[in-house]
């Protein structure tokens, strides 16, 4: 009798068990089927993600220029119009601050923009920032690996993923930025480059950090050969600081059209071609 008991009660305890762990599994079956359908139900055309240089290189004033360029780009009618043509009729964009190979920090996350008051409303945000500042180099793979991260974490569906990264120097740390956009691009990740040419151009040289010089002129050539990479990619330098705001309006004219509709855009010519 007691044999029978203690048989009784195991199995109690097994099914109690089996259940509880197929309670789990479908927890986790609806839980993954919801933020599919979160996500089908939030298409948008483009996700970026703006990249910001925020090493010790970069002085107070370069760290605002970029800030105050994409804040005001956001604002300009132009934008707003390329935004609402797109099949979707709308982006999802996300900020991120990045220096050395563990210095990343997401500013404004996920946001989906559609219309002039989100876009504005966006740019007031980031506007609103205070420019950080992050030692320990220059780790330009490192913070494109986080940013594609940033990609598994958006709450949206996008045929196009972006990552649009500023910079004023050639990686110093981390993994190389080579290696890391060809696997990137594998996945099916375009990446753009905005080398901030001009204050080099007056210093004379571009620091490597391993006590090698880089002429100027090269920043834009490394950041073609070593950066970007993926479907309709392309380089815009900055060369002169009058012209950090326009750079940034054309660069982000051209991500959110993207290379099919650019074509028939002839007057956005200029920059360096797309692969």
């Amino acid at each position: 009798m007691c044999r029978e008991s203690l048989s009784i009660a195991y199995s109690i305890r097994r099914i109690i068990k089996l259940s509880i762990i197929s309670t789990a599994f479908l927890c986790l079956a609806l839980l993954r089927s919801e933020e599919g359908l979160a996500r089908a139900v939030n298409p948008v055309d483009l996700q970026l993600v703006i990249a910001l240089d925020v090493s010790t290189s970069m002085d107070l004033d370069e760290r605002r220029l970029q800030r105050d360029g994409f804040a005001a780009a956001f604002r300009e009618p132009e934008i707003i119009q390329a935004i609402q043509r797109g099949p979707n009729r709308r982006i999802a964009v996300i900020v991120m601050e990045w220096a050395g190979e563990t210095r990343q920090n997401v500013i404004l996350e996920w946001t989906e923009i559609a219309d002039a008051a989100g876009a504005t409303a966006f740019a007031d945000r980031l506007e609103r920032r205070i420019p950080g500042r992050m030692a320990l180099g220059t780790a330009i793979g490192a913070a494109m690996l986080r940013a594609a991260q940033l990609f598994g974490e958006s709450p949206f569906d996008g045929g196009r993923r972006v990552i649009n990264i500023a910079g004023d120097g050639i990686n110093n740390r981390g993994p190389e930025p080579a290696i890391v956009r060809d696997r990137l691009v594998a996945r099916g990740i375009t990446i753009n480059g905005l080398p901030i040419v001009y204050k080099s151009m007056l210093e004379g040289v571009v620091d490597r950090g391993d006590g090698r010089e880089l002429r100027p002129g090269q920043l834009a050539a490394y950041f073609d050969r070593e950066v970007v990479g993926g479907y309709g990619a392309f380089v815009e330098p900055v060369f002169h600081k009058q012209d950090f705001a326009r750079g940034i309006r054309h660069k982000l004219l051209r991500e959110i059209r993207g290379p099919d509709r650019l074509a028939a855009d002839s007057h956005l010519e200029g920059g360096w071609p797309a692969r």
